[in-house]
């Protein structure tokens, strides 16, 4: 009864998933090198003029003034809009709001000739058509991420180029080419159950990708039990001869099975906890008491002592925008180029200069006062990447500070010690769910992802026997169908 119990589950549950794991596997080998189109921080800096606030006469108090809001501050940037100097606020209600630098006056929502002059400065194109959007479209997924509201102009380029500008920040938020929207719906979109009905509804996707993975694990386990099951080896037959099928479909899905189940079923698994399912696993970012803390104050209420046109030029240094942040209690310009150049420049005093690296030991002092209940176990200068704290591509900055302490979790910080923020908390439910993700899904382990091509063989030639188990058994799964159907209508 047991078997066939593993026997039923697993053939049921084949033919209604195994062509949605044929196509988990068909754009598993587009997404190992195409991402998700979304406008990254650092495209966005590329794209931006050179800022000049030398006119920049209004302070962020007063910018704040203009709000009116009755909630605090979340994020400051001051950065230019065609031309003139402009402070983007955000407020902790997600409230936007857009104020001239230069003279104290708030810009209201940007109408569609405006959009259109800052559409065409980010892409010099022909527009052929302009759309307003109050709710996200299929290419503006990662609207929360990215920090703006879904409603944007997006404007259609001849050349293919989708351009969306923001209504309540005047900037450009994000942009697909024509070749990304394809490669998109070949790779990210199937992979990831990503229609934009269900992305415009992310609590109803969550379950239904949560689920589907759940059932394709079942069916998975179901299989690698019945391959086990069904190891049967004949006298006088060749020692791999193991199946005691004789129809060609079946003796290879066994043997397919067989060799890469383990993988197909750890895949899935692991695409199953990169949905966090039931919470199990707790964020990666400072808790909002911690981040608190760590800050020491919010941009409203720092002292801001000299006013952004004081910076003035930055040898060596192509200033793009300036974020607001207070460290420490203490109110700094982070002044961006690009990902990997910036300069803190600290608003209350001349005297100090910019500083391109932050010393350790403060940091690592302040941190030890954002845990006084656990001590130091262990604090490092990372000039290179760790198990935790990494990138594919070489995107994350270094150097970092790391920096454990003995609690029970072990729960260690890495400070970016170029902007002095915690970018990434880790204890021990973090670091299970990150090998049990990323580890099981992408094979990024240090020791293999960044040995290319060998990352590339690895991962395709399992790619590769995990697609051959699910081709089989789709043939399998119709097959049975095909019967089943015809035996109906006799």
């Amino acid at each position: 009864m047991l078997k066939k119990a593993i026997l039923l589950t697993h053939r049921y549950l084949g033919v209604v998933l195994c062509l949605l794991f044929v196509i988990w596997f068909l754009s598993g080998f587009v997404m190992m090198y195409v991402p998700f189109p979304t406008m990254k921080h650092q495209e966005r800096l590329g794209k931006l003029p050179e800022a000049d606030f030398r006119n920049c006469r209004v302070t962020l108090r007063e910018a704040w003034q203009q709000t009116g809001w009755k909630s605090s501050l979340k994020t400051a940037r001051l950065g230019m809009m065609l031309g003139r100097p402009v402070y983007r606020l955000v407020s902790q209600n997600n409230e936007h709001a857009l104020i001239r630098a230069d003279t104290p006056e708030r810009i209201g929502a940007i109408d569609m000739p405006t959009a259109t002059r800052l559409a065409q400065e980010f892409h010099p194109a022909t527009i052929r058509h302009i759309e307003e959007l109050t709710q996200i479209d299929q290419w503006m997924a990662g609207h929360k991420y990215q920090g703006y509201l879904p409603h944007v102009y997006r404007f259609e380029m001849t050349d293919g180029m989708y351009v969306y500008v923001a209504v309540h920040s005047g900037e450009v938020v994000q942009y697909v080419t024509q070749r990304q929207r394809i490669l998109a719906w070949l790779g990210p979109i199937p992979h990831w159950i990503y229609p934009t009905i269900l992305i415009r509804n992310r609590p109803i996707w969550s379950q239904v990708v949560i689920w589907v993975s759940i059932a394709g694990s079942v069916m998975s386990l179901s299989g690698i039990l019945m391959g086990i099951i069904r190891v049967k080896r004949r006298r006088k037959a060749p020692i791999l001869a193991i199946s005691p099928y004789k129809k060609r479909w079946f003796r290879w899905h066994h043997y397919t099975g067989f060799v890469f189940g383990l993988f197909v079923f750890t895949w899935v698994l692991s695409g199953l906890f990169s949905m966090s399912p039931f919470g199990w696993a707790p964020s990666t970012k400072l808790t909002a008491k911690e981040a608190e803390a760590w800050s020491g104050g919010s941009p409203e209420t720092a002292d801001w002592k000299l006013p952004p046109s004081s910076i003035g030029s930055l040898p060596g240094f192509r200033l793009k925008e300036i974020h607001f942040q207070v460290v420490h209690g203490r109110p700094y310009y982070l002044a961006w180029e690009d990902e990997h150049r910036t300069r803190l420049l600290p608003a209350d005093s001349l005297t100090t200069g910019s500083i391109q690296v932050l010393p350790t030991r403060p940091e690592q002092q302040a941190l030890a006062r954002l845990r006084p209940d656990a001590t130091i176990r262990e604090a490092a200068l990372l000039t290179a990447y760790d198990d935790y704290y990494y990138s594919k591509r070489g995107e994350k900055r270094l150097p970092v500070l790391r920096v454990t302490f003995a609690d029970p979790d072990e729960t260690a910080y890495y400070v970016d010690l170029h902007t002095g923020q915690v970018v990434l908390r880790h204890q021990s439910a973090t670091r299970l769910e990150r090998w049990l993700y990323h580890g099981l899904h992408s094979f990024d382990f240090r020791w293999l992802v960044y040995r290319r091509p060998l990352w590339d063989i690895v991962v395709g030639v399992l790619m590769t026997g995990g697609l051959a188990v699910s081709v089989t058994g789709l043939v399998l799964g119709y097959r049975w169908l095909r019967r089943k159907t015809k035996n109906s209508l006799t």
